[in-house]
């Protein structure tokens, strides 16, 4: 029979054994689980160039943090980027997005391409020309003396090299809006009924019985009457008019620019860029800018909107295109994008009753109406509140030191 000290050696040995087992079962089981996990992340934020799969330890092994953890834990886990460059289109709704990525900068003191103060277009940097370093030559340099600006909003052609020099390592937005409602939108605000001669009634549909004419006589604002998007993205209106260069842009826009917001899903368009920039819910809430009075506003019949989609059509196959990569980000995202939609619209909703009464005015321009601010309304608020105007000022005067 063993002694009993023989008995207490074999009973540790066998302790020890079974202990060292178990961890190195745990700790595969583990680093199993989180590889499973980290695979299922990658998958479901294939467009997500801030995607970081966050760890936290536990006794001597690393695992992945629960999505709660991972939304309310520390900054370090998932950077806010913070060099966008904003292409604005006209007439999309693009003055309210602009406004959104303007009230992030101005908040966190980043740097902003900004016109020249001038009587004249202080927010625009150009309507019609690509954007080249030469435009802001006369422009407020970068805060703290950087070399480097961090942001660009205003109204200024895409230039992707130029627009580089300025901005290294940006992530790139754009808005797009059905070409109907953008070219509906279009003819009243720039006011092209009034060179439609002698005719009465239904004058839209008369300028698109001889669109070229209007082109050809430049009207004002004419490059945005025939597929103006595409012009605002870089590509000349002639070229819109050659199939196979349309569709070569529009395959370089795809590889160009990290997401396209699409007017008619605005809010969904914003939980992407939300996830795209890493930014918090709070940095995409807004209150609608620069809305059209509704005597402004035409009904547009069956055989309008054909000839509207044939004289636009590179800007439709744009727009088709886009609004399709769209919806495939949305499935990317995950199975949390309803609830996390609906928590954005419902908290949309809160800041609008707090911040401004609801009903809609007239202000400087008749073209537009807007909210009027509540009486002592919080400082978010007025941030809300401020459009793309306000925010350039504001901006140009603080590069400027004033």
């Amino acid at each position: 029979m063993a002694s009993k000290p023989l008995i207490r050696l074999l009973a540790s040995i066998l302790v020890c054994y079974v202990m060292f087992w178990l961890g190195f079962q745990t700790g595969r089981y583990i680093e199993e689980d989180y590889t499973t996990k980290q695979s299922q992340l990658a998958e479901r934020n294939v467009f997500d160039k801030a995607v970081i799969v966050p760890l936290r330890q536990v006794g001597d092994h690393k695992v992945l943090l629960s999505q709660t953890e991972v939304t309310t834990s520390s900054p370090e886990l998932c950077q806010p980027l913070t060099q966008v460059v904003f292409i604005k289109t006209h007439k999309t709704g693009s003055t309210t997005a602009a406004s959104i990525i303007e009230r992030f900068g101005y908040t966190r003191n980043l740097s902003f391409v900004v016109p020249p103060d001038r009587k004249y277009g202080p927010h625009i940097l150009s309507s019609n020309a690509r954007f080249s370093r030469h435009l802001i030559r006369d422009s407020p340099l970068p805060l703290k003396g950087a070399k480097y600006y961090n942001m660009l909003t205003n109204h200024v052609r895409y230039n992707r090299s130029e627009m580089e020099a300025v901005i290294p390592n940006a992530t790139y937005v754009t808005i797009l809006r059905h070409p109907v409602k953008h070219f509906e939108s279009s003819f009243a605000y720039f006011g092209w009924a009034k060179k439609v001669k002698n005719r009465k009634g239904d004058l839209l549909a008369a300028f698109l019985e001889t669109p070229q004419k209007y082109v050809d006589d430049k009207v004002y604002f004419w490059w945005q009457s025939h597929n103006g998007q595409l012009f605002d993205l870089g590509m000349d209106t002639e070229d819109t008019n050659e199939d196979e260069k349309v569709n070569e842009k529009i395959k370089n826009l795809e590889k160009e620019f990290d997401l396209v917001v699409i007017a008619e899903y605005f809010d969904e368009s914003l939980l992407l860029l939300r996830k795209q920039l890493c930014w918090n819910l709070e940095d995409i809430l807004y209150i609608t800018k620069n809305i059209r009075p509704e005597k402004l506003r035409r009904t547009i019949t069956d055989e309008t909107t054909e000839k509207i989609l044939s004289w636009n059509k590179a800007d439709y196959n744009l727009y088709k295109h886009f609004n399709n990569t769209l919806w495939q980000k949305i499935q990317a995202y995950g199975p949390s994008f309803e609830e996390d939609l609906l928590t954005f619209r419902s908290e949309k909703e809160k800041v609008l009753h707090e911040c401004v009464n609801t009903t809609l005015t007239i202000k400087r321009d008749p073209r537009e109406m807007s909210y009027e601010l509540r009486p002592n309304a919080p400082e978010k608020c007025i941030n809300l509140m401020y459009g793309d105007v306000d925010f350039t000022k504001l901006l140009r005067n603080r590069q400027l030191g004033i």
